[in-house]
């Protein structure tokens, strides 16, 4: 007879099969000395060996069979399933165990959470898919542990499933039993920030009440960021909490109750962020990888009720892939491909840019994103540089600058006609190179920076105005990549055998076409790594580059921007919020209001506008092609699918379903943290 009932005690991490990933996980927490409730297991087994078998398992699992098949809709296949169930009894041998566990619990009031033998893993959260009870009284338990082991046929949980490749026959149940915490302040710790992924910030979040108002993304909680090891504050937001959810009188699912002005008030103390910050670090260390952690704390003390993997970071997460030494600050994003991004450097160097710029560039940063755009940094003192300059020639040489700026006009009458000529117009790459380094500074650096410098100082200047807008209207770029740089790339491939020439122009930089080091193994190992998804990070530092291919770059762009922390809701036609994952979307919104996924539909191309999508929304979530909240957390389940989907989210925006009509053209930029409405439904 397989084994039923666990002490959390007994458990440890390696038990996942017996006791799910949330009981294993809370048996690790008691290893790790942190503070748990009480409580045991009712195992896998239970739901495996003595509830989900036989002809009973063999229906469920052809109803899933048509749903991956596509032959049913979740809720045909949901009622199917529950049709299934229908009048099968409690085992009497799991109900015996269950009440002799109970009993020796000695608790008066318990909660039952599902623990499902896949979750809380590396790869997949799960979060919010399966059933939880609170304030469960000891007679309720096998009726409760019943409902959770059934929940992993809900709607949200088969999607869900589908999503992350598990056959439902292949997993199963388990069911945490714990002494019931009567939360006063609840909340959520990431030991690493899971947007920026900063690997020495701890994310704290804190709320009044249970922390299922958290992770439900119906409030707005309080934030800190903390360094880790210092415990340092550095950043904190106090959320305005207008409802908490309290355990009701002898009801298994809490009460949504409005708040006074306890709900504007912050949630925790000081004190009690760095005490929660230093149990953080602690089980970050003991587990050895970066967590997420639900917390509570009842009578002044903290019990931690989970503890799982963050399942969204990067590869290299915690590599130095930036040189941090530089305050980077965004300039630019453009469609560049590799070699001509890689040019850009050069454009700026010591050998061209000190005439007409004042100043040279030995670094730069290029990060690629995941619409394949080129994203720009240069050190904030070069452009500090660069406006210097401009603002010396307005006040002292204003002939200088209209002679440049009248240079960068002449280029386009006789730019087109070189270029015309393609690479038989350069007699080698030197050449090639100064004619590149002109046209972009005097047709786009130089007069982009007076501009800038303009709108900044409020200068009225028609003429110096008139010409560096008549200069930016045009643009040779296009023409060189079409006419030189595209055909130079496929040449150079064709040359060394590459069996896709026309995909070169993504492969390699210029200096290693100028040094002559480009071979076809380079070539297609790089092939290999971008249609593997992979993206590039080009950096240039006192002249020397480096040059790298990563599984992710979306954290890195939000981390550049400083975007660890929630925006106030804007009073401008933009809407502003929070980062639960990086992206740049533009699409129809498609807003839905409900908080269920019956009877909706959403494409890909189109982008999810709802109050707080949650977990029953899936569905939505997974066929959408980006996602925008009124309300929520970083920490709340939607976030965290979100992250798990990779789709471009901002959350907690306050307004979007009042603000964005169903069909508006809207567009999502989660590096300025904003939602654009571009073009409203007719």
């Amino acid at each position: 007879m397989p084994r039923l009932i666990y002490r959390l005690s007994e458990l440890n991490a390696s038990q996942v099969a017996e006791a799910g990933g949330k009981g294993a996980s809370l048996g690790e927490l008691i290893q790790a000395h942190a503070p748990v409730p009480p409580g045991f297991v009712v195992s896998s087994c239970a739901f495996r060996d003595c509830f989900f078998q036989g002809d009973l398992k063999q229906a469920v699992l052809d109803v899933i069979r048509r749903l991956n098949a596509d032959q049913l809709e979740l809720a045909q296949a949901r009622a199917e399933i529950q049709d299934c169930f229908e009048g099968i009894a409690f085992p009497d041998e799991i109900k015996a165990a269950v009440q002799e566990a109970a009993a020796e619990l000695q608790s008066a009031r318990v909660s039952v959470r599902s623990s499902a033998t896949c979750e809380d893993s590396a790869t997949s959260a799960w979060a919010g898919q399966l059933e939880t009870y609170l304030d469960v009284s000891p007679g309720e338990i096998t009726e409760r542990i019943r409902d959770c082991w059934l929940s992993l046929f809900s709607e949200s949980a088969l999607a869900y499933g589908a999503t992350h490749g598990y056959a439902s026959g292949e997993i199963a149940v388990a069911v945490v039993v714990q002494q019931m915490v009567d939360s006063e302040i609840s909340g959520i710790g990431f030991s690493v920030h899971p947007v920026t992924q900063e690997p020495d910030i701890h994310l704290i979040e804190a709320c009044l009440g249970l922390g299922e108002a958290i992770v439900s993304g119906r409030i707005v909680p309080d934030q800190f960021i903390v360094q880790r090891g210092s415990r340092q504050i550095l950043e904190s937001i106090v959320g305005e909490q207008k409802e908490a959810l309290w355990l009701g009188n002898g009801t298994a699912k809490p009460v949504w109750e409005q708040l006074d002005g306890r709900g504007s008030q912050p949630k925790i103390s000081a004190d009690q962020v760095t005490e929660f910050a230093g149990i953080l670090s602690r089980l970050h260390d003991h587990y050895g990888h970066p967590i997420d952690t639900e917390w509570a704390i009842e009578n002044g003390q903290f019990q931690i009720l989970q503890a799982r993997p963050i399942t969204t970071l990067a590869a290299e997460y915690d590599q130095p892939l930036i040189d941090p030494g530089f305050e980077w600050q965004f300039c630019v994003r453009r469609p560049f491909f590799l070699l001509a991004g890689s040019i850009l450097p050069y454009w700026m160097d010591a050998k061209h840019a000190d005439n007409t710029l004042g100043t040279h560039l030995n670094e730069a940063l290029l990060i690629q994103d995941e619409t394949g755009m080129m994203n720009v940094f240069y050190p904030k003192r070069s452009a500090d540089a660069f406006l210097e300059r401009i603002g010396d020639l307005f006040q002292n040489d204003r002939e200088e600058l209209l002679r440049i700026l009248r240079y960068g006009l002449g280029i386009y009458a006789q730019g087109p006609a070189v270029i015309k000529q393609g690479l038989s117009g350069f007699e080698n790459l030197t050449e090639l190179e100064d004619f590149f380094a002109d046209v972009a500074q005097h047709t786009t650096v130089f007069p982009a920076w007076v501009l800038i410098y303009i709108e900044q100082e409020g200068i009225d200047d028609p003429e110096v105005r008139g010409l560096a807008e008549q200069i930016r209207s045009h643009s040779l770029y296009p023409v060189i990549e079409r006419q030189i740089l595209e055909p130079l790339a496929i040449q150079t491939a064709e040359q060394l055998g590459l069996a896709e020439p026309e995909r070169a122009c993504d492969l390699f930089l210029w200096s290693e076409l100028k040094a002559g080091t480009v071979t076809r193994e380079l070539l297609e190992s790089r092939l290999q790594s971008v249609e593997a998804g992979q993206r590039y990070i080009f950096q240039v530092n006192a002249g020397a580059e480096s040059f790298q291919l990563v599984s992710q770059t979306g954290y890195l762009l939000t981390r550049l921007a400083k975007q660890r922390r929630r925006l106030s809701v804007s009073d401008t036609g933009e809407l502003t919020g929070q980062v639960a994952w990086p992206g740049i979307f533009r699409g129809r919104a498609r807003v839905v209001l409900s908080m269920d996924s019956q009877g909706f539909t959403v494409r890909e191309d189109e982008v999810l506008v709802s109050i707080q999508s949650s977990p029953a929304l899936l569905p939505l979530m997974q066929s959408c092609g980006a996602i925008v909240t009124d309300d929520g957390g970083i920490a709340c389940h939607a976030a965290i699918l979100a992250r798990e989907l990779k789709k471009p989210t901002l959350i907690g925006t306050g307004k979007a379903t009042k603000t964005i009509r169903d069909g508006d053209l809207i567009e999502i930029d989660t590096y300025a943290q904003v939602v654009r409405i571009l073009e409203q439904a007719e």
